[in-house]
């Protein structure tokens, strides 16, 4: 999790890159940072669609935006993430996302799915490329 929470940054901000529709009025987010993992486990509520024996880690991501005045905008998120373990390796199956509202003296919004996101992706392509890495060869 470590090499994640380094790379999350230059993953997310890729993926961020190529959703980019251009127009007028699209304000840019970054991501500048991501926050050290955390893994204490929450009860699961029956029901619900998470996947079978999943890992669960909570991070952060702190993103840099532009208001429609060009103010300068921080925000921190928090991800929920569910990761199950196959033969291959480790694959995101399910995400939560929240945004937290201390800066409005507001509590963090409620967690919504977001496992379509571009946090998602790019800790998708993240483990993809840890999946597909061969390791280096010795040097003769």
């Amino acid at each position: 999790m470590d090499r994640l929470i380094e790379d999350l940054p230059g993953y997310a901000n890729r993926v961020m890159q190529r959703n980019r529709n251009g127009g007028d009025s699209f304000r840019p987010s970054n991501v500048i940072l991501a926050g050290r993992a955390e893994f204490e486990p929450l009860p699961l509520s029956p029901g619900k669609p998470i996947p079978e024996d999943p890992r669960q880690v909570f991070i952060t991501t702190l993103e840099r935006t532009y208001s429609r005045n060009d103010q300068l905008l921080e925000i921190q998120h928090f991800h929920w993430l569910f990761l199950t373990k196959t033969q291959d390796g480790w694959h995101l199956a399910l995400m939560f996302s929240s945004i937290d509202g201390a800066r409005d003296g507001r509590p963090p919004s409620p967690p919504r799915e977001n496992s379509q996101g571009a946090i998602a992706q790019a800790i998708r392509n993240w483990l993809r490329d840890c999946r597909t890495a061969r390791p280096p060869r010795a040097r003769s």
